[in-house]
């Protein structure tokens, strides 16, 4: 809702800082864990306020999934056979959606933990959006069953290398993601398993 200014409404404001509460406390204890309380403390708010924009806790969180998280590389499209600059700008495109994303990511992978469906369904419905990148690319430098497996392999490094990275370095995932060993260690591997660097002997 926008106010007389065409702004958005006191409302609206406080809406978002829930959600922006919500997102940090539920990615960092878990939605089980995090009450009400916590989030309308975190934001400044009685409960009673936080329950005039929520019924519950299980709204905020799906209110959570409901966040745009952007494309995530989505944005390519393939102009000529692939070569090494256009995989790692693919790359690149997907590990700033991860560093965007990071709260949202982490949550995500709770929950999918805890059976949440709709975490799963966002989960997969982002890496569609990857291996579709990879597959459109790939099939412009080989076959359909060999762009299948490259593109597999490719989401299988990008994912594999952020999760690991977050358990290993916690809340300094960000910065550590930004870090240019890793980027580029990062690229190197999608290059091998895309078949445009050549594996060290």
């Amino acid at each position: 809702m926008v106010d007389a200014t065409g702004r958005p409404s006191r409302g609206d404001d406080t809406r978002t800082r829930i959600l922006n509460a919500a997102r940090e406390l539920f990615a960092s204890d878990g939605f089980d864990a995090t009450t009400v309380r916590d989030i309308a403390q975190k934001v400044g708010l009685t409960d009673a306020a936080l329950y005039y924009h929520f019924k519950n806790k299980r709204e905020i969180l799906n209110a959570v999934w409901d966040v745009p998280m952007g494309r995530g590389g989505g944005a390519f499209r393939p102009d000529g056979p692939l070569d090494r600059e256009r995989l790692d700008a693919i790359t690149d495109s997907a590990m700033e959606f991860t560093i965007r994303n990071e709260q949202l990511l982490r949550l995500m992978s709770l929950e999918i933990l805890n059976g949440d469906e709709t975490a799963l369904a966002l989960r997969e419905q982002n890496r569609a959006v990857l291996r579709r990148v990879f597959r459109e690319h790939f099939l412009t430098i080989t076959t359909d069953g060999d762009s299948d497996v490259r593109t597999e392999a490719a989401v299988a490094v990008i994912t594999g290398a952020s999760m690991k990275l977050q358990m290993e370095s916690g809340s300094g995932f960000v910065e550590a993601a930004d870090r240019r060993e890793f980027r580029e260690r990062v690229r190197r591997w999608v290059r091998r398993v895309g078949g445009l660097e050549p594996a060290p002997v």
